[in-house]
């Protein structure tokens, strides 16, 4: 009885009192959440519709030095007392805030109580009551000092790569010289020992040079410098620059180096292909460096996102990524799981015994897995230990539509060469160019026809549309050349209406270099020196083969002897007078034809291996390039002394190739019956143009009266030669 009275008498309570109890609960909770908003440190407060404020915390005020009363339903400008500039860029996003449902988050600068600018990040978010935009909330918290250190820390990544990039500068310079002069006293009369240890500071100056180098990279890679760009690409042009590159240690180690590509049909990926490359090259080279016998093979295979295998023509093929799966096989000294882990460390390889042996950095695969992993792949590493090593990552890129169809890219073995059937026709001045190009191109099947400059191209191309139902079947241009350049030249073929592709042929291989030659209509080019999968497999883009030829190895070998033996002597040949030829036209002004003649004798001397004129003959064609003359003393100093090296070296090259007509030889003249034989087998030579006409010229020599012929011969003008064979046949 008695619990139903009190429960009666609750429920009798007075409404005055339920009123009041409710306004103190009501009152508790305002306070201990007014009390926990205060506490916090960071800038909070509400603004109704208009924009004027409705509360806002102790932290505020404090900071701009405030009573409540001062702020409470007045705006920025007549209650924080803010210019009209900053109140009206408080409103701008006041205002953002009211309509956008999320909200937003920026960065802005409030003046405080003393008119000190502080950084804050605020975040505005819209009030809503019952559904209804009833004004914003806001809070502010002061990043001044974060965004500093930040700063500070971004400062000295910079700083660091700033000091980087000088350093290695300034290193670089110096190391360049002290490989010059080393190669240099190489070209002496010195003695074995002091040879080697020549041979170890060039060599310990390039490794130098490489750390430098990867330095860079890790340095950019941990401070998250590295951008990955996203612009069209030829894969096919990648993997015939990363085949230039490793091709010649590939040939020393006599290592078999294969290159194959599926096609991406109709389109161009999208990516990054100077990382793409340096990712490669890098896989190439520890391949090669690894590999003592065998092969080293890269494939790069359409895939789907999943890995599985993918055909150009597949329907189910997205339309805008292709995925490409990269694999790097070689035959090599193989690695063990604990090894394989170790490897992928900056700074390691995978055992001490490697870089004593091998030589390195411990840096290229820490830099390819991060490159791969910044382009959205994976490197995945098998190896077994005497058996040889496979990675692979699987890279997505971009498309972008070309109306070229792109052929795979299959780099054949130099035993097995494609035969063609077809005229060419080659604009090239270097004599030595001449005979290599002509040479290959012979051996493939091709009769050519042989311009010495630009506008005797033209004309050529000219009396061949004019006089002849089939066209050349592909035009070589050289860029460089006397009366007319490639590039005029190539204009003027293209406004006669001529439908031959044209590439070019040359040592400039520079992207702008790439982007202008497309610009004016060649389809393609072919870099200086070039070797003979890379004309194969260009060749093979433009014309059907017409069947494929197993050459015996040992023929082959005597064929590039042979070849290389001409070549060295036709340097001594041409280049006696270059250097004076060179200084003259500097001395007249004419800065072109100084530029022209350094230019070729840099092709000249690559193509017979000798490094070091290369490089002093490119660093004088640099130097005129600009339209004037900024060689120094020292350029042309070390172009000289280097020029001079090279023809006393391969003097007994030409004096062999003289002394094959000499009178004072036995057997000078040849019989009747030889010289019938003779001319019986160099006429149709003559009349294919084939350059193996080349090879008799020694017997030629020993056969009076044939001066004009052998000239004719030695000049490629394989037509002249025809003629005159001819009217010495009648006689």
């Amino acid at each position: 009885m008695s619990d139903f009275v009190k429960n009666d008498a609750k429920a009798a309570e007075d409404p005055s009192e339920v009123h009041a109890r409710l306004l103190h609960e009501l009152e508790t909770e305002k306070t201990i959440l007014k009390t926990m908003i205060d506490s916090i440190p960071d800038l909070i407060f509400c603004k109704d519709i208009d924009l004027n404020y409705t509360r806002c915390n102790k932290s505020l005020l404090n900071y701009f030095g405030l009573e409540e009363n001062d702020i409470i339903g007045k705006n920025d400008e007549n209650g924080l007392k803010l210019s009209e500039q900053i109140a009206k860029d408080y409103r701008a996003s006041d205002r953002i805030a009211l309509i956008n449902e999320k909200g937003l988050r920026y960065e802005e600068y409030v003046p405080d109580a003393k008119g000190n600018m502080r950084l804050f990040e605020t975040k505005k978010v819209p009030f809503l009551l019952n559904g209804k935009v009833e004004g914003i909330m806001g809070i502010a918290r002061e990043i001044t000092e974060r965004k500093a250190m930040e700063d500070a820390a971004h400062e000295a990544s910079r700083a660091k790569s700033s000091f980087l990039t000088n350093v290695s500068h300034e290193i670089r310079t110096p190391m360049n010289s002290i490989i010059g002069f080393s190669e240099l006293a190489l070209d002496s009369d010195i003695s074995p020992e002091t040879r080697e240890y020549l041979n170890l500071i060039i060599e310990n100056s390039k490794w130098l040079l490489q750390l430098i180098n990867d330095l860079l990279d890790i340095s950019k890679i941990e401070s998250g410098n590295m951008v990955i760009e996203q612009i069209p690409f030829d894969l096919h042009e990648i993997f015939v620059a990363c085949n230039n590159m490793i091709m010649p240690k590939a040939v020393e180690k006599n290592i078999d180096l294969f290159f194959y590509a599926e096609p991406v049909i109709g389109k161009m990926l999208v990516g990054d292909p100077t990382r793409l490359r340096q990712v490669i090259i890098n896989l190439l080279t520890n391949a090669v460096k690894f590999t003592e016998t065998g092969t080293v093979k890269i494939a790069a295979l359409l895939v789907d996102e999943q890995g599985n295998p993918q055909t150009a023509s597949a329907k189910n093929l997205p339309d805008d990524t292709r995925t490409l799966r990269f694999e790097i096989k070689d035959t090599g000294i193989g690695m063990t799981k604990e090894q394989i882990d170790t490897i992928q460390e900056p700074f390691t390889q995978a055992d001490t015994s490697t870089t004593r042996k091998y030589g390195g950095t411990g840096l290229g695969i820490s830099i390819t897995k991060n490159i791969v992993e910044l382009m959205g792949g994976k490197l995945i590493i098998e190896s077994e230990p005497d058996v040889g090593t496979k990675i692979s990552f699987q890279l997505t890129f971009g498309v972008t539509d070309t109306d070229d169809d792109q052929e795979s890219v299959n780099i054949l073995d130099d035993a097995r060469k494609p035969l063609f059937k077809g005229e060419i026709l080659i604009c090239e001045d270097n004599n030595m160019n001449q005979r290599v190009i002509a040479e290959h191109l012979s051996r493939v099947g091709f009769k050519v026809d042989i311009a010495e400059n630009g506008l005797d191209g033209v004309e050529l191309a000219r009396r061949r549309s004019k006089t002849r139902s089939r066209p050349y079947d592909l035009i070589f241009m050289d860029i460089y050349m006397p009366v007319m350049d490639g590039i005029e030249a190539t204009s003027k073929i293209i406004a006669l209406g001529v439908k031959t592709p044209i590439v070019a042929m040359t040592a400039n291989v520079m992207i702008e270099d790439m982007d202008l030659y497309k610009k004016i209509g060649m389809v393609d080019y072919i870099g200086k020196p070039f070797t003979s999968q890379e004309l194969w497999n260009l060749l093979m883009k433009y014309i059907e083969p017409v069947g494929f030829s197993n050459a015996k190895e040992q023929e082959r070998r005597k064929a590039d002897e042979e070849l290389k033996n001409q070549l060295k002597a036709d340097f001594v040949k041409d280049n006696g007078n270059t250097f004076e030829r060179i200084t003259r036209a500097a001395a007249k002004g004419d800065i072109k034809l100084a530029h022209r003649l350094a230019h070729s004798l840099k092709n000249s001397a690559g193509l017979i291996n000798k490094t070091a004129l290369q490089s002093a003959a490119a660093d004088v064609e640099s130097a005129f390039r600009s339209g004037e003359d900024h060689t120094t003393e020292m350029q042309m100093t070390i172009l000289k002394t280097k020029l001079n090296v090279v023809l006393d070296e391969l003097r007994h090259y030409f004096d062999d190739h003289a002394n094959s007509g000499r009178p004072d030889l036995p057997h000078e003249e040849l019989s009747a019956d030889e010289i019938s034989e003779l001319y019986e087998t160099l006429l149709p030579l003559l009349k294919r143009g084939s350059p193996k006409c080349l090879k008799y010229v020694g017997q030629l020599r020993r056969v009076p009266g044939s001066e004009n012929l052998i000239e004719a011969i030695e000049g490629f003008d394989f037509k002249a030669a025809e003629e005159i064979l001819d009217k010495i046949q009648e006689t």
